[in-house]
């Protein structure tokens, strides 16, 4: 029973520990793979309405909706980020260059 509630404990604990994609993306810098809708590079303010700015799925730039953030994948050292335009009508892909300083 012991093992039993220090494992549900640590569960929780882990599952608590994991970054949404959004912030991974606010933390990180961004270099275009497929198409450049956002920029060739990319990082992220944080100071909303200031330049490229994210708020859950949606990529702002200087207060106005700019794209979607589809996903964020992890692939053996780095991260890819995938977004669309707010119409859906153009997709991009931007691979992860490093945490933004």
């Amino acid at each position: 029973m012991k093992k039993m509630v220090l494992f549900f404990i640590l569960a929780v604990t882990a599952a608590g520990c994991q970054q949404s994609d959004s912030e991974i993306v606010a933390d990180r810098q961004w270099k275009a793979d497929s198409n450049n809708l956002l920029g060739d590079f990319v990082t992220f303010s944080k100071v909303k309405d200031s330049g490229l700015y994210i708020s859950n799925d949606t990529i702002y730039y200087d207060g106005m909706p700019k794209a979607l953030l589809i996903s964020t994948s992890y692939n053996v050292d780095h991260y890819i980020m995938t977004v669309n335009s707010m119409d859906h009508k153009t997709a991009a892909t931007y691979v992860d260059k490093g945490r933004a300083k």
